[in-house]
């Protein structure tokens, strides 16, 4: 087996050895015999000083080539949520021809950048224990981090130790090169009938769709047959065993247009932190799941200590894109609702129907905004453009439950 030793030449690694507890003991005992016998003249304190400083130079030789032969590479996933662990590869790579590393112990460090109210400490991770690596061979180990809030993770320096034989010295290889993963709100469980969320009428509010087609859409059953009814929708099988007509039923797609937007209202309460985060993630679960419908178009703000918003379609990497602008909206006392309103419809092109996830109700919102925004809350709701789910309250939660 072959490797190329580039990694052992790269400007990201730092590799070091210094003396334990144990070697700094034996480095003790051995200049106190070797000065002992030079000076008493006895043979016997220099055999042993010969054997201790023999034993460090040793373990010097070996830790030398440990750190001299290793390299490791990290490799991460594409995605990672709120809640949920991910995996964490790690592969060490002996370059020796003739060496063969023992008791290796491999560590990463985790720094979270957090938007969010809620922290997540930063600590040093110890991902595995490798018992050995064989000449020209390379071991791979997998550890998972669970993140607590969203935002950035930051991992690196990723550092491999061993003190093998003795334990007299530490060889360390350090990889100073940093990987970022960008950690997307928790995703919740939509209860049945959420599409009301934003295509239902519910006391004046709307949300605009539009059907793609007659016949697209899942078969979820059977009817009797109506007049007006078109003969191509009859289930003939069915009819001819019931001895009546009847109908089959398809759960028709729909081309939504709306801007899903959140309130990212910060308080000096952690309910209200907790409220928030719910609102975000209840933003990404819609717009993942109006974005694989045919021909939506759907926009997604965030209003917090800045606006933000961007549009969201059925690609992969729009996807990401939407969950990564989630991911980093920072929460203020004042968000920035007009900015919001602006840059969806600077996105759009036109003035959208707008579903606003809070954690406040809306009159709480329209309080504390300037007069500008309040009349323009008042009218789009009044015109049925606007609907303020609310949820801390029973009726904007309901929709939404933690997933298994």
């Amino acid at each position: 087996m072959q490797l190329r030793n580039d990694s052992l030449n790269s400007p990201h690694y730092t590799r070091k050895v210094w003396l334990t507890r144990l070697g700094l003991h034996f480095l003790f005992v051995s200049t106190f015999a070797m000065l002992g016998g030079a000076l008493r003249g006895f043979n016997l304190l220099l055999v042993v000083a010969g054997l201790l400083v023999g034993a460090l130079f040793i373990q010097w030789r070996w830790s030398r080539g440990t750190v001299m032969a290793l390299s490791l590479r990290r490799r991460l996933p594409g995605d990672a949520y709120v809640g949920k662990p991910f995996a964490v590869d790690v592969e060490v790579t002996n370059h020796s021809r003739w060496m063969t590393l023992w008791m290796l112990r491999v560590d990463d460090t985790v720094q979270s950048e957090s938007f969010s109210a809620q922290r997540q400490s930063d600590s040093e991770t110890p991902i595995a224990t490798i018992r050995q690596i064989a000449p020209l061979c390379s071991e791979s180990r997998t550890t998972y981090v669970m993140p607590q809030a969203r935002g950035t993770l930051t991992l690196g320096p990723l550092r491999v130790l061993s003190s093998f034989p003795l334990d007299l010295l530490t060889a360390r290889v350090t990889n100073t090169e940093q990987a970022t993963v960008d950690v997307y709100p928790k995703l919740l469980s939509l209860n049945r009938g959420w599409q009301r969320v934003v295509s239902g009428r519910n006391d004046g509010v709307t949300g605009s769709t539009d059907r793609t087609g007659p016949n697209e859409g899942d078969f979820y059953g059977l009817r009797p047959y109506r007049d007006g009814d078109t003969l191509r929708k009859i289930h003939w099988r069915t009819s001819a065993r019931l001895e009546h007509p009847v109908v089959a039923q398809y759960e028709q797609s729909r081309r939504y247009e709306v801007c899903l937007m959140v309130d990212a209202f910060l308080e000096s309460s952690s309910a209200s932190d907790v409220l928030v985060e719910r609102a975000i993630s209840a933003a990404a679960t819609i717009a993942l799941q109006l974005a694989g419908t045919t021909a939506s178009r759907v926009v997604v703000a965030a209003a917090g200590h800045e606006a933000m918003a961007t549009l969201a379609s059925g690609a992969p990497d729009n996807k990401r894109k939407v969950l990564s602008l989630l991911s980093r909206v920072r929460l203020s006392p004042t968000p920035d609702l007009l900015g919001a309103f602006e840059q969806s419809v600077s996105l759009s092109g036109r003035s959208q129907d707008v579903v606003m996830l809070s954690p406040r109700s809306m009159q709480q919102a329209i309080d504390g905004v300037a007069p500008s925004l309040q009349k323009r809350l008042d009218n789009s709701f009044r015109r049925g453009r606007l609907r303020w789910l609310d949820l801390s309250s029973p009726a904007g939660s309901h929709w939404f439950e933690d997933a298994e």
